[in-house]
């Protein structure tokens, strides 16, 4: 019986043995911080890139969204996107990112004073600070701007001429060399390949 109890101290031993080796080995491994749907914080880490990419491509989706709302409430013209581009930005918080720009204009005719308040009614109701714009030497231009934390900004002009919106996305942040790879990436293999005969 007696060698018993030194068995159990021996285990004992062992055990608070492994166990200070598990906390050294604890101590000497490198943290990351990772996040399970992004990857780790790298900001060029691919997964990190796809995820800002996926947000970039949703906050153009719902900044399409507004641009359709916001012709509605100026009448029944018929709209043209005359151009979409991305570019860098800078958040907020002065991190840098990237963004899309979407302009659309139609020639159709508008009232310019009434259509300048549905719009700046409009884009308040929705959280925007706006400001409205003339110029003396051209008094059939109205400009009206808003924007929002977070870095978007919009602008609406009306003219007898037609009318134009200019409108920004949020600003994404993220790496800017790795988000335009990505986006590269994705419009190369979205592209359909030609077949050969």
């Amino acid at each position: 019986m007696s060698h018993e109890p030194k068995a159990r101290l021996r285990t004992l031993y062992i055990l608070t043995g492994l166990l200070c080796m598990l906390l050294a080995l604890s101590a000497c491994t490198p943290t990351t911080t990772e996040n399970p749907m992004t990857g780790t914080s790298n900001p060029s880490d691919p997964a990190t890139v796809k995820a800002q990419v996926q947000e970039l491509k949703q906050a153009l989706a719902d900044l399409h969204a507004f641009k359709t709302e916001t012709h509605k409430v100026i009448g029944p013209q018929k709209w043209a996107d005359e151009g979409l581009r991305n570019g860098p930005c800078s958040t907020p918080d002065g991190e840098d990112g990237v963004n899309y720009i979407v302009l659309s204009q139609t020639p159709d005719p508008v009232d310019l004073e009434a259509s300048v308040n549905a719009v700046k009614t409009f884009w308040e109701s929705k959280g925007f600070t706006t400001r409205t714009e003339t110029n003396p030497k051209d008094p059939g231009l109205i400009r009206l701007y808003a924007d929002q934390n977070g870095g978007q900004l919009m602008s609406y002009y009306a003219n007898i001429k037609g009318s134009g919106l200019e409108m920004d996305t949020v600003c994404i942040a993220g790496d800017l060399g790795a988000m335009y790879e990505e986006l590269d990436r994705q419009d190369a293999s979205a592209s359909p390949t030609p077949t050969t005969k």
